[in-house]
């Protein structure tokens, strides 16, 4: 028998607010990869990266412009803590703060 690796997938309600600001095809890319995720537990590359020195993990959209979710392994879930446009080569250091911030957040809840 195979064995599930499906997880629950949590989006923080402020990381969903986020993602409202992207237009429909780019919405529609994130929730597939988010379903994926769910089911795998995991994404490959390009779609999905860790980052290094965190924690933290990527979603990656890339059309004429590059997105990015980031989300965390919270107890047995998936937390989508933010969502961006991504505008320089490296993730920026705000974004991926904002995201440390409202995962230390879930501790406190």
């Amino acid at each position: 028998m195979a064995q599930s690796y499906r997880k629950n997938l949590l989006i923080l309600s402020s990381a969903r607010r986020e993602l409202e600001n992207f237009n429909k095809e780019i919405k529609k890319k994130f929730y597939e990869l988010f379903e994926d995720l769910s089911s795998n537990g995991f994404l490959e590359y390009p779609d999905g990266k860790k980052l290094s020195g965190y924690d933290l993990f990527e979603i990656r959209v890339k059309r004429e412009n590059v997105y990015r979710c980031l989300y965390c392994n919270y107890k047995n879930d998936i937390v989508i803590l933010c969502a961006f446009q991504k505008k320089s080569q490296k993730t920026p250091k705000r974004e991926i703060d904002k995201a440390l911030k409202r995962k230390f957040n879930l501790r406190k809840q």
